[in-house]
């Protein structure tokens, strides 16, 4: 399945849980409010994702500001994907610089929780056989829990250059930079959740948080050999910091009213 990127925009998809809404054989798990989730044909993973054919293993939201297409792939991971593969992947093909184009499009974003995004997109022409593309978002993000939030924002500038008919370059930096908290929801109770505490948010307002940092760096050097044959050589440089902390509803005890919190910080 292929959401190009007139339907990303249409549909103004942002993430990849909204993406699961329109592709059959998948869903979106909440990924304990700090990465994506996806579950292939009833399947979870946390880990098949990649970018222009680069496997994209670290655990986080992967913002979509700099997405050209998004392809998902279903079947038998032994025919298909390689390592990892639960019977699925998702692969995001980035945007990437236009020649003879000049262009800005934005997107401004408002909500009544107080809540905004805006995205900005610009593609300048520098020279007959040179680009310049720029890809920037960033985001507030509220709702109607307690202590909730989120800062996140990422910067995309990308480069491309045609040194022949045959052969083009790519270059690409990105710097993402998110900040949110956790909230893992209320107890349940006989596979229900217990919709007296539906106000309560179990955890803490200074504890219960997930932060990212992360400097990617890529090159892909495309040469054409003749009429249905290409060389590419791509390579990428990643740094990925990540923190991820909370307090949550371990259990609860109905006749003393009473929850039991735990908690876990893990680092990446």
């Amino acid at each position: 399945s292929i959401l190009t990127s007139d339907l990303l925009s249409l549909q103004e998809l942002s993430s990849m849980s909204e993406i699961a809404d329109y592709v059959p054989g998948i869903d979106a798990g909440q990924g304990e409010g700090h990465r994506d989730d996806i579950l292939f044909r009833g399947v979870k993973s946390t880990a098949d994702f990649f970018v222009d054919g680069i496997r994209d293993d670290v655990q986080y939201y992967r913002p979509l500001y700099n997405v050209e297409q998004v392809e998902v792939l279903k079947g038998a991971n032994a025919l298909f994907f390689g390592r990892g593969g639960t019977g699925g992947l998702i692969n995001r093909v980035s945007k990437k610089a236009q020649l003879g184009n000049n262009f800005t499009d934005y997107t401004i974003s408002l909500n009544d929780f107080g809540a905004n995004f805006l995205h900005l997109d610009s593609n300048l022409d520098i020279a007959p056989n040179a680009a310049l593309r720029l890809n920037y978002y960033t985001e507030d993000l509220e709702n109607h829990r307690d202590f909730y939030y989120g800062d996140n924002s990422g910067f995309n500038p990308t480069l491309k250059i045609e040194l022949s008919d045959q052969t083009t370059v790519n270059v690409s930096y990105e710097s993402l930079d998110h900040d949110r908290f956790i909230d893992r929801g209320i107890p349940s109770e006989n596979g229900n959740p217990v919709e007296s505490l539906s106000g309560i948010t179990f955890g803490d307002e200074n504890d219960n948080y997930s932060t990212l940092s992360a400097d990617i760096i890529k090159l892909s050097v495309d040469h054409t050999l003749g009429a249905n044959k290409k060389l590419r050589l791509n390579y990428t440089d990643n740094d990925f910091s990540k923190l991820y902390q909370n307090l949550y509803a371990k259990s609860y005890d109905s006749v003393a009213n009473e929850v039991v919190l735990e908690g876990y910080r893990d680092t990446t």
